[in-house]
């Protein structure tokens, strides 16, 4: 485990749900971290302010700043998870792929041509469509 107390990390993507904060326990025996979440995407506000435990190779050192769509005010309302239509969900793993490759500093053109050709790939291979649509759908269901 190379994690650190005090370190900044972060669990998943905003185009889906994140969760960002501190470290404050490790237990290197079973591999798990500790983490004071304060910022999340909307439908997951209602654990800012919270500590959650995560395994170590879940989360990661946050680079840079936070991405765009998060929020640090804490809701006391427990949002459900948006909607998506299988087509949205396809267009936010896409949207994924492209920041976890290139980052929020794209000029908008290019992130949104990136995002196309990427949601063409997923869109050509049905077996990935499915798996991919799949995933999204057990992580919009999880209940954090």
């Amino acid at each position: 485990m190379i994690l650190h107390i005090g370190e900044r990390v972060f669990w998943g993507a905003p185009e889906v749900i994140y969760l960002e904060g501190t470290i404050t326990q490790l237990d290197e025996q079973a591999q798990t971290v500790m983490v004071h979440v304060d910022k999340a995407t909307a439908h997951s506000a209602h654990l800012i302010g919270t500590d959650m435990p995560f395994a170590a190779e879940g989360v990661k050192p946050l680079s840079g700043d936070t991405p765009p769509g998060v929020t640090s005010e804490h809701s006391t309302e427990r949002l459900s998870p948006s909607k998506l239509s299988d087509e949205e969900k396809i267009q936010r793993a896409a949207a994924v792929a492209v920041h976890q490759q290139h980052g929020y500093g794209l000029p908008p053109a290019r992130e949104q041509e990136l995002i196309a050709q990427v949601a063409q790939v997923l869109n050509s291979d049905s077996e990935m469509r499915a798996h991919v649509i799949d995933t999204m759908n057990a992580i919009l269901e999880r209940e954090l």
